[in-house]
């Protein structure tokens, strides 16, 4: 089955059908091929997927970039372990509350976008993803699991502003670690001694 065949098919279950764009902004909607006729990027944000993403989606196995944003998606399936050539992910305003454990067989993955779901800490299969860099949890719920941030070796910027952290674990950071740490709005109860300007910034 072609690429094309499988977003005909994804179209078949969308109230709006997306179209083909020769590029992907945050705004726009739609899929791009590459010169093989293989879709590598896909946004369907605002798509009324209420918690259902169409199976296709997981079919369209050279995708790289993924907006799934505002879709009312609760949970993702284990089939997201088939798009592991995904280097940008987009998840947010949904209402995801954990990752799947298949999640770990994204290790291409860069970006990954999680702000304004209803996450309460941050999933152990993070750590597992070793090209991730930038992790986004702003506007969540979340009171605990930053160790397991520090634990990776790629990721370089963390923005967990406006959650339900007490403590974060600044003992653990290792120098020069991180690019930069957002926590802005947290109920943190200790700040590190020895802190950098731009990082006493960022907890403000």
């Amino acid at each position: 089955m072609t690429d094309i065949t499988i977003i005909e098919r994804l179209n078949a279950q969308l109230y709006r059908p997306i179209k083909q764009v020769k590029k992907i902004s945050w705004i726009t909607k739609g899929f791009v091929l590459n010169a093989q006729g293989q879709v590598t990027h896909l946004s369907i944000f605002k798509a009324r997927l209420n918690d259902h993403i169409p199976p296709e989606i997981f079919k369209l196995r050279y995708l790289e970039y993924l907006d799934i944003r505002e879709n009312g998606l609760k949970t993702l399936p284990e089939d997201i372990a088939h798009l592991n050539r995904l280097s940008y992910a987009d998840f947010r305003n949904n209402g995801l509350q954990n990752l799947p454990e298949s999640f770990a067989a994204l290790q291409q993955l860069q970006k990954l976008y999680l702000g304004q779901n209803a996450l309460t800490l941050l999933p152990d299969v993070l750590a597992k993803l070793q090209a991730l860099e930038l992790i986004d949890f702003s506007n969540n719920e979340i009171s605990k699991g930053c160790e397991r941030l520090l634990q990776s070796e790629s990721i370089r910027n963390i923005y967990l502003n406006n959650n339900e952290l007490h403590y974060f674990p600044f003992e653990s950071l290792r120098e020069n670690q991180l690019d930069e740490l957002v926590l802005i709005d947290n109920p943190l109860e200790t700040k590190p001694n020895n802190i950098t300007n731009k990082v006493q910034h960022l907890l403000a």
